[in-house]
This record gives C-alpha cells, sequence and structure tokens, in this order.
C-alpha cells in the first residue's frame, strides 16, 4: 500500500522548522525556507500557535490536470504528485497548479528557478520532526 505525509500532532508543533529544512536540504541540497515543500507559519491563536502547510496527497489531485504544460505534473501512486523539473516552466503559465490545490500554499512557484515546489512525498520531514507533529500513514480515502 503506498504511504503519504499526514500532519498528525499539530498541538505539538513548537515552530522549530527542522521539517523546512530537512525538506529543503535533502530535495533542494541547499538550507532554504522558500525553496522547501513545508512551511510552518505562526498561527497568532490562542489554543493553536503554528500551522503546518505541505500537500496532503489527493488522491485525484486537482493541480494536475490544470497545467497547461503537458507532463510537467503528473499523479503519484497513491496520491500527491510528481513534478518534472524539466519540463516545469512557470514562465509559461498563470501557476494554474497553485490555484487549484485545496490547501493554499502547499504548492508555490519557486521565483529563482521558475518551477513549482510541491511535496514529493519522501518522508524526511518525518524523520526529523522530533515533537512527531508529523506522521506516515497509508494512503486510503481521499485525503
Amino acid at each position: 500500500m503506498t504511504k503519504r505525509l499526514r500532519v498528525k500532532n499539530l498541538d505539538r508543533c513548537i515552530g522549530c522548522l527542522e521539517c523546512i529544512y530537512t525538506c529543503a536540504r535533502v530535495n533542494e541540497r541547499l538550507l532554504s525556507n522558500y525553496r522547501s515543500s513545508i512551511h510552518v507559519k505562526a498561527s497568532g491563536g490562542i489554543e493553536r500557535n503554528y500551522v503546518v502547510i505541505v500537500c496532503r496527497g489527493c488522491r485525484n489531485p486537482p493541480c494536475v490536470p490544470v497545467c497547461p504544460i503537458q507532463g510537467a505534473i503528473t499523479p503519484r501512486e497513491g496520491g500527491g504528485v510528481i513534478v518534472d523539473r524539466e519540463i516545469c516552466n512557470a514562465k509559461q503559465c498563470n501557476h494554474e497548479c497553485v490555484d487549484a490545490c485545496p490547501i493554499p500554499g502547499a504548492i508555490h512557484i519557486d521565483v529563482d528557478i521558475q518551477k513549482a515546489i510541491v511535496c514529493r512525498q519522501c518522508f524526511s520531514c518525518v524523520q526529523f520532526c522530533s515533537t512527531e507533529v508529523l506522521a506516515i500513514e497509508e494512503a486510503t480515502g481521499e485525503w
């Protein structure tokens, strides 16, 4: 069975950003807040302090059919997507994938490389999340 990323214990998030730096380091080979496909934002609320923004691995990702560049974004087996960096070119589109995503901010366009950045479901962030906010789950259901 295919697995996908899950935000399991949001109340435990302390905003350490280890997930962000791990993602960028593993997938992009650099330390960058912006090049990471996972983001942690302060929510400013009393009950919850942080919000974790990351692709949840939709079974039928709405970002795929809206992409005007054939093959740039393809469905991942079990949910989520794979961005082909050789084909994706944000200069040739209106960032339809970003607008189609049901999780605002889960897909963003890197302005330096002009490519869509979205979680690859590699789960490296889970290994480095010391507070166990993130988890790996079996891909069942719509999300």
